[in-house]
């Protein structure tokens, strides 16, 4: 098997993976049908390439052309294919339905400022103060419901919403949050017409949500307070805070990655937090990072950068999963962190 045959054959697999997998994103949509063809035909190309009857050589030169080509392949798809997949599903992934929320609320409807509709939930304070809750970015407003009912017992109202192209929001899919300020603004400005709502307004964001929220108190003097779970990266200039193996590989597959979500959205790569964080002094924000990996240090990296933030960190616990695994505690220190920063405003 010749070396342009083995390159052939990865090249083959990898990118007819990447065919198939814009054609699963896009189901449903008649366009997608070349897609689907594309990546069929690079497979069995593939398969055809390893298949095909190789020229005079050993039986051992063979097989390492074979592990050649399975190396090559591996490397484009994990550093070619998986970012450029990635963006795909970040800019492009279908909605998923929001299901019914069982503390009693209001259906409201919130107007950002670039004029898109976004659906929310609100239950009304009993003690002056709000929270905005942010959900990640590969969900909707259900997946901010264990946080909010967490709030709502102590008393405080909340307000949480489908950010913009989830759920039952208007808008374009953005799973990075680079677009999702003027949502938080509008949730902030519902929040700053309640009756309810004499004293502070916080925000609580979980992952890409902790990383709009804690923009949306850099860039606006309104919001009081802050409790950022489980803030990571999303440019690249927050992705050189990593070291060793973990920079080695995150770096070039963000910037690949990065890279394609500003071609397929047009918009330029949002500010630093390193620099963002350090604006919402002397507000108070509460950093929060699980597990020991690239979260702990990218909110080490932030917390160095702002050194009024507090930083709170939960090495044995998942992703945005400390008030699950851990529900007392969380819900103590979140708590006791909104109510020294909320409820004196009110006096």
């Amino acid at each position: 098997m010749s070396l342009r045959r083995e390159l052939r054959a990865a090249g083959g697999f990898a990118f007819g993976l990447l065919g198939l997998f814009l054609a699963f994103v896009h189901r449903g949509d008649l366009l997608v049908a070349p897609f689907a063809a594309l990546g069929a035909a690079l497979l069995l190309g593939a398969v055809l390439a390893i298949r095909e009857r190789p020229r005079a050589g050993s039986h051992v030169r063979r097989w390492g052309r074979r592990a050649l080509t399975l190396a090559v392949a591996v490397l484009v798809l994990l550093f070619v294919v998986a970012p450029i997949g990635a963006a795909v599903w970040i800019t492009q992934a279908p909605r998923e339905s929001v299901s019914s929320f069982s503390l009693p609320h209001r259906d409201v409807t919130l107007h950002t400022r670039d004029r898109l509709e976004l659906a929310a939930w609100y239950v009304p304070s009993r003690n002056g103060a709000a929270v905005v809750v942010v959900h990640g970015g590969g969900g909707n407003r259900n997946g901010s419901e264990r946080h909010a009912r967490m709030l709502a017992h102590a008393g405080y109202g909340v307000l949480l919403y489908d950010a913009r192209g989830n759920g039952e929001s208007e808008g374009r899919h953005d799973a990075m949050g680079w677009t999702w300020e003027p949502d938080v603004h509008a949730a902030v400005d519902y929040l700053s017409r309640r009756p309810d709502v004499s004293a502070g307004i916080g925000a609580l964001g979980l992952s890409t949500g902790a990383e709009a929220v804690l923009q949306a108190a850099a860039r606006s003097d309104r919001v009081d307070a802050v409790v950022a779970d489980g803030a990571i990266a999303r440019n690249l200039t927050e992705t050189r805070q990593l070291s060793g193996a973990a920079a080695a590989q995150a770096i070039p597959y963000y910037g690949l990655m990065l890279g394609t979500i500003r071609v397929l959205t047009g918009r330029p790569q949002p500010p630093p937090l390193q620099k963002l964080v350090p604006q919402i002094a002397p507000r108070p924000a509460l950093l929060i990072a699980t597990g020991e990996g690239a979260e702990r240090t990218m909110n080490r990296a932030y917390h160095r950068a702002a050194p009024h933030t507090q930083l709170w960190e939960l090495p044995h616990t998942g992703h945005t999963l400390g008030l699950k695994q851990q529900p007392q505690a969380y819900s103590e220190r979140v708590i006791l962190f909104f109510d020294r920063a909320l409820l004196h405003l009110g006096a």
